[in-house]
């Protein structure tokens, strides 16, 4: 493998995951949470001070991961192996020093944006980060459809023809999505009512709920019917559109779920924070993932395995900040929550149709190489002479006989003369 293979080839998701909770920059981790819950604070008593000081630590840490390269950034965010023989409780304790640097950065961000801003009185700080939530929405879900496009996308290669059965296909999909919105929201339920519940209680509590994911699910198959139809003529394709069919699918139902939970259901705070940070370090991940994968034309990764912790924290930061705006100007999280989850399901809903049609171009692009050198090999195969065979041409520059050249070739030898 050539050096710009190696460095291009791809991450793969589960490994960037554990290199991000890693026990050398778990640290990061567990003071990004304690800070994201000060902001919230700091945003009640003052909205200004909560919004410079999100966009100071998502700065500082976006200036980390921009530095990760470096060797004395490295040795300043990372811990050590040293750090492993110190006791416990000292190796608890010590092991936030390395945050320290980030924290002082955005000390000093904080300091420079505030005094540039014009101090408590700013009035378009606050109304930027708010903007910022509705951009995360939107990017929520396009990271969803990179992370997944390139985890299926493995099959796109295998050109080969596909019977398309257009009933069998959507009857699976509309089986598959209702069984798992079903799922969820009976065990919705239980966990909101604290109680057991039967099949029909889960069922008739949740009809409403059920029929809102079937007209969902209806429209985006009324939607993509003929991008459906084109890709199923061809195996790898066929296979590629029913699963970022039915994952997309799964994905607006979570969504709608949420929605429905919070407007006519009674969530605990508890369960609240729980779902929207899982959801939250999803798509972080996903967002990450997505970058690290991404190759400029050299051949190097736009953004390097070092710098996805101190990117993804960055991500956090600004998303908790803009999450903290909104929730004040709307007087409830509830309602920026709800807004942040309908813009990701308009979103990827919008890219249900382009996804299957580049999924099309980049088959044809991985395809067409493989079909050239099928072309090539055939050709060679069918117009190659064999070795022992001698080429031969249809007249002969030369009779067959052999001509004597001392004496020539005498035409009138053998020749009867008659005299006269």
């Amino acid at each position: 493998m050539s050096d710009v293979d190696a460095i291009s080839e791809n991450i793969n998701i589960f490994q960037l995951a554990k290199q991000m909770l890693s026990p050398k920059t778990l640290p990061h981790l567990i003071v990004a949470s304690i800070m994201s819950s000060l902001i919230f604070i700091l945003v009640k008593i003052s909205e200004v001070f909560g919004a410079v000081a999100s966009v100071s630590l998502s700065l500082s840490y976006l200036l980390i991961a921009i530095l990760a390269n470096n060797n004395t950034i490295t040795n300043l965010t990372t811990l050590s192996e040293e750090h492993e023989s110190k006791t416990m409780l000292s190796r608890f304790f010590s092991s936030f020093k390395i945050t320290v640097v980030p924290l002082l950065i955005s000390a000093v961000l904080f300091g420079v944006i505030l005094f540039s801003i014009g101090g408590k009185e700013n009035n378009w700080i606050v109304p930027l980060l708010g903007f910022l939530f509705v951009i995360w929405s939107i990017a929520q879900s396009i990271s969803f459809r990179v992370g997944m496009v390139e985890w299926f996308s493995n099959g796109l290669g295998d050109a080969k023809l596909h019977t398309y059965r257009e009933k069998i296909s959507t009857s699976s999909q509309i089986v598959i999505v209702q069984s798992f919105s079903f799922l969820i929201i009976w065990i919705g339920q239980i966990l909101t009512e604290a109680e057991s519940m039967t099949f029909k209680d889960a069922f008739l509590d949740g009809f409403l709920f059920i029929c809102l994911t079937l007209i969902a699910q209806i429209f985006t198959l009324w939607l993509t019917k003929d991008e459906r139809e084109a890709a199923g003529s061809e195996k790898g394709l066929a296979a590629f559109s029913f699963k970022w069919m039915v994952i997309a699918q799964i994905f607006i139902t979570w969504h709608l779920f949420t929605i429905y939970r919070r407007t006519f259901m009674d969530p605990t705070n508890t369960a609240t924070v729980i779902e929207e940070a899982v959801l939250m370090a999803l798509t972080v991940l996903f967002a990450v993932w997505s970058l690290t994968t991404y190759t400029v034309r050299d051949g190097k990764r736009l953004v390097s395995e070092k710098a996805s912790l101190p990117l993804a924290i960055s991500f956090a930061y600004a998303y908790a900040g803009s999450v903290s705006v909104l929730s004040v100007a709307f007087d409830g999280i509830d309602t920026v929550l709800i807004l942040g989850h309908f813009l990701s399901i308009i979103t990827i809903i919008f890219l249900l149709k382009p996804t299957l049609r580049n999924s099309r171009i980049s088959s044809d692009i991985i395809s067409a190489p493989a079909r050239a050198r099928k072309d090539e090999t055939n050709v060679n195969t069918t117009s190659e002479p064999n070795d022992d065979e001698q080429p031969t041409t249809e007249e002969e520059w030369q009779e067959d006989n052999e001509i004597d050249w001392d004496e020539g070739k005498n035409i009138a030898k053998d020749t009867d003369w008659k005299e006269d």
